[in-house]
């Protein structure tokens, strides 16, 4: 295992060659599981490689996306955060979030706009312009599932579960695609405003692609410090979100994480492009504690909730309370 500069005292993220546990090569396995199951308890964050993903998907999206990015304004606009198509493309324009406020923070905007699409989630029809965008979108959904699959099966082991227990808990399941746009900054930004404020995400794990651009992604150590998470060119960035640590009464660790603003005179182009994965169960799981964390007499941390009323209360809070989530068929 490869590592790279640690987000706390306990050590560096580490930088995890999946391919063994994906080739089934018994000897390499555990090596895999034993690998992140300690990440996943230490900080919640690891980079892997190894994994196989299709660099060509990868580009693809990028490109295109980044095409949208670069169209006018009144153009882009056309597309809102929700509409009535399921399967639809949401554009959420510059400065429309406030991530911070996820954590009880003040609203303060973020300085990003980004493109969200889910098979289980509304919004406007795909535009015709930049050709090609809603077909990139769909071959890198179907290719990351499948990465997640890898992962959840490694998750599974490392809870000590048989190999199969997620599965049902993601037919139907509401994950996502998220590419963000982080543009220059010809302008100081206001006191406290940053690219992506302090948060969590809300899911049970998410799969990053990252560009090696300055201001970017650092997560929050257990003595408080702000440290960079390492760019590994072809690698991914996989960290759990909130209701993986729920499931495992916070045995897992859900860690706070945000994007920086790059330097006042970074010396070289600044702006930043992510493509972000969300995987997340189906609307009806119940994110209850799971068995290996079951203590008798010893109430679990969290009460039963299920996934879409998770969801539909964290997206209010980085939105704002008049926004709902819309899920197709609720």
């Amino acid at each position: 295992m490869d590592r790279a500069r640690r987000p706390d005292g306990g050590g560096p993220v580490p930088v995890i060659d999946i391919a063994p546990f994906i080739a089934g090569k018994n000897p390499g396995r555990g090596g895999v599981v034993d690998r992140v199951r300690d990440a996943c308890e230490d900080t919640g964050f690891f980079v892997i490689t190894g994994h196989g993903f299709p660099e060509a998907l990868a580009t693809r999206i990028y490109d295109v996306s980044r095409a949208f990015f670069d169209l006018p304004a009144e153009q882009k606009d056309r597309i809102g955060e929700t509409g009535p198509v399921p399967g639809g493309l949401m554009h959420f324009p510059f400065c429309g979030e406030a991530l911070g406020a996820t954590l009880g923070e003040p609203a303060i905007r973020d300085l990003k706009e980004a493109l969200d699409y889910g098979p289980g989630f509304y919004g406007d029809p795909w535009p015709a312009e930049p050709p090609g965008l809603e077909a990139a979108w769909h071959a890198y959904f179907a290719e990351m599932t499948s990465l997640a699959t890898e992962l959840r099966g490694i998750f599974a082991a490392a809870l000590g579960l048989r190999p199969d227990y997620f599965e049902d808990r993601f037919r139907g399941h509401l994950s996502s695609i998220r590419v963000i746009d982080y543009p220059e900054q010809p302008e100081q930004p206001m006191p406290g405003q940053i690219r992506a404020g302090a948060h969590s995400d809300y899911g049970v794990l998410t799969i990053l692609r990252t560009d090696d651009a300055p201001g970017g992604l650092q997560v929050r150590t257990r003595d408080g410090r702000w440290s960079d998470v390492p760019h590994i060119p072809g690698g991914f960035v996989v960290n759990i979100g909130d209701a993986m640590m729920r499931w495992t009464d916070d045995h897992w660790i859900s860690t706070q994480h945000r994007v920086v603003n790059p330097p006042a005179d970074p010396g070289r182009p600044a702006r930043r492009q992510s493509i972000a994965y969300f995987h997340n169960p189906s609307r009806d799981t119940v994110l209850g504690c799971l068995p290996p964390f079951r203590r008798e007499g010893v109430p679990p941390r969290y009460p039963p909730i299920t996934y879409g009323e998770y969801a539909g209360l964290r997206y209010r809070q980085s939105h704002g309370e008049d926004k709902k989530l819309e899920l197709p068929g609720g």
